[in-house]
């Protein structure tokens, strides 16, 4: 474009000197005489050089529109390809959205098999402990002694009885350990009830006995005791918890139930903790008790296998009611004579 300019400018320079040239060769120089001579020599120059400068302005108008044309082609190639940048762009931006929703799958999927891997470590690790647990709650029942021959004067004094039934009539097998010392003791305590003078509660009687014998099953009640708190603390989910703590149920015979019961109102046990957690699992589920209600409406029950006779004062302590007096859940769960109890009781609806 610049060439063109200086071209046409010289062009016109070169037009405008032929002119001025080929005039003085003709009329010479000076000025004219008249107004009319310069009237002539303004047509010749006019005449001359107006066509030769239009013509190179239409040269250079056409050159500029062809200049402008190509300009035009060329920004709109320059549209295009960036319009074509655009869409891969918008491509490239599809399949990266594609990939990071890919990894995005990937890291959740890898997330969720990680929760699953640490549930099931957690599960693994649970059971371990709990098997062992119970392995050493079955040590411990093996392991009890009672002889109440080192405590009986003593226990006898306490009680104010003259003769209870201490366990020493088994002879031989008083030195046998595990569930027939349990049977020991549970005989020892129904024994001081039935001779006792003042007739006091089982209840009485067993903390009195505690006090002497609690070397001997102590420690056996502390571990089911943190058997089942682990169930309770390891998982939220109550049909998990019922699952673990129906296969330890299942373990305790009739005398670990009664005497559990016992133990779970003793004032020198806890605060009630380990009793809540009996409600909480019901584990009396199916205790061997009978409900009787006597002619003055006051309810009696008895343990079977062995006896021990209790007042609805320790019965009423394993239910858990509502501030309207209604029953939420019973250590008794769906014991039908339990049940029939809590009916009289108006504690169920009939």
């Amino acid at each position: 474009m610049k060439n063109l300019i200086i071209g046409i400018c010289i062009a016109a320079t070169v037009a405008a000197l032929i002119a001025i040239g080929v005039f003085t060769s003709h009329f010479g120089l000076g000025f004219a005489s008249n107004i009319g001579n310069w009237g002539a020599v303004g047509d010749f120059f006019g005449g001359v050089l107006n066509p030769t400068f239009a013509l190179l302005s239409l040269i250079l108008i056409a050159y500029t529109l062809m200049q402008n044309k190509k300009a035009l082609e060329q920004s709109e190639k320059a549209i295009e390809q960036g319009t074509k940048a655009i869409e891969q762009n918008e491509i490239a931006l599809q399949v990266s959205n594609k990939e990071l929703e890919l990894t995005r799958n990937e890291l959740a999927n890898s997330s969720k098999a990680l929760e699953e891997q640490a549930s099931l470590l957690a599960i693994q690790s649970f059971e371990t402990t709990f098997f062992n647990m119970l392995e050493l709650h079955n040590k411990l029942l093996n392991n009890i002694f009672y002889d109440g021959g080192e405590s009986y004067e003593n226990i006898k004094d306490e009680l104010d009885i003259t003769y209870y039934v201490d366990g020493s009539f088994y002879g031989e097998d008083k030195k046998h350990k595990g569930l027939d010392s349990l049977k020991r003791l549970i005989t020892a305590i129904e024994s001081a009830f039935v001779y006792g003078k003042n007739r006091t509660t089982v209840l009485f009687i067993f903390n009195t006995m505690y006090k002497y014998e609690n070397k001997a099953f102590g420690g056996y009640f502390r571990n089911l005791y943190q058997v089942l708190k682990l169930i309770k603390n390891s998982f939220p989910d109550m049909n998990i918890q019922k699952k673990y703590s129906n296969i330890l149920r299942a373990q305790l015979s009739n005398q670990e139930l009664s005497l559990l019961l016992l133990n779970c109102l003793c004032p020198y046990v806890d605060n009630g903790e380990f009793r809540k957690l009996v409600i909480h699992f019901e584990l009396f589920e199916h205790l061997d008790i009978t409900y009787k209600l006597g002619d003055d409406n006051i309810a009696t029950f008895t343990i079977n296998n062995q006896t021990l006779n209790l007042t609805s004062n320790e019965i009423d302590q394993y239910f858990s009611t509502d501030t309207s007096g209604k029953l939420i859940k019973s250590a008794f769960g769906q014991n039908p004579q339990i049940m029939d109890y809590c009916k009289f009781k108006n504690l169920i609806d009939q």
